[in-house]
């Protein structure tokens, strides 16, 4: 009788959508199958898809500016069974985010917009931003 490995195996998926809100449902999908293939503790996968789409709705509404012809990207890579690293990439023209206001400052709390970034940084363990902000990188431990 031969026995399953439970040892961890490498993982890298990449999605490319175009710059449509209502590809937030099939990243959403996505990000269910992930979690499992990568086999995300429960309790984190509820924060790990919050932070995702979060910074997938700001590559198609900020940086792409819902312009269909423009694509956002979305790369999946887990190389230990300890995090798993998402990058969210637009086509967009970037942004400055060292200046960044802050959600939760009395002038911004009735403001509607202006929380996925703070979102991002509360519910993911790490996120940088890189090619001029066109890019963010979210980490995940375990």
């Amino acid at each position: 009788m031969s026995q399953i490995s439970t040892t961890f195996c490498p993982y890298f998926s990449e999605e490319s959508i175009p710059s449509d809100i209502d590809q937030i449902f099939y990243i959403e999908e996505v990000l269910q199958r992930v979690a499992q293939q990568i086999r995300l503790r429960e309790e984190r996968i509820p924060l790990f898809i919050v932070a995702v789409i979060e910074a997938v709705t700001n590559a198609i509404q900020h940086g792409n500016r819902h312009d269909p012809t423009k694509k956002v990207r979305v790369r999946f890579s887990a190389f230990s069974e300890e995090e798993l690293i998402v990058e969210v990439e637009d086509e967009g023209e970037g942004f400055d985010y060292t200046v960044l206001p802050d959600p939760t400052e009395e002038a911004n709390l009735l403001r509607e917009g202006g929380r996925g970034i703070f979102l991002m940084r509360n519910l993911a363990d790490s996120v940088e931003f890189l090619e001029g902000g066109r890019c963010v990188r979210l980490r995940f431990r375990q």
